[in-house]
């Protein structure tokens, strides 16, 4: 029996992408991320180069960007897994890439028509490199569960 049902997974899933695509709408484009930035270094009395201000806002921006479809990439491998395989399952892992890569071209292809934002060819890279990390985790997580507790790093 599934620990959490499939339709549980396929609705967070669902959810997630919805939340990525709202995130893609003018309200979250770089100038407002740059904008509440400068804010909560002014409040935390923090201050620093215009310049160093801009990258620090584009490396929280992309960071974003990998940690959004690390988690998308997760959930789908678990809406994707064989249910009968409690263990790794690279068929899912290489479909959960495949879908999440496909929804970041689309996510970007939705940017393009968003005012403020823009499409990036450099963010899809972004988001399916957070994808293969997302489940690179996971699978090690999942590993590291199908261990026996008799098996330690120091007896090989």
């Amino acid at each position: 029996m599934e620990l959490i049902p499939r339709k549980a997974w396929l609705l967070l899933t669902a959810t997630w992408a919805v939340t990525i695509f709202y995130f893609s709408t003018a309200p979250y484009s770089a100038t407002t991320s740059a904008r509440l930035l400068s804010a909560d270094l002014d409040r935390l009395s923090i201050s620093i180069l215009p310049q160093d201000s801009a990258l620090l806002n584009e490396l929280l921006r992309k960071s974003t960007h990998l940690a959004e479809y690390a988690i998308l990439a997760m959930l789908l491998y678990n809406v994707l897994k064989p249910v009968e395989n409690p263990f790794w399952s690279p068929r899912a892992a290489f479909w959960a890439l495949v879908i999440s890569g496909c929804y970041s071209v689309t996510d970007e292809l939705h940017q393009y028509f968003v005012p403020g934002r823009h499409a990036s060819f450099s963010d899809c890279v972004i988001d399916s490199t957070g994808a293969l990390l997302g489940l690179f985790v996971l699978s090690k997580a999942m590993a590291g569960m199908r261990r026996k507790p008799t098996d330690s790093w120091d007896n090989p």
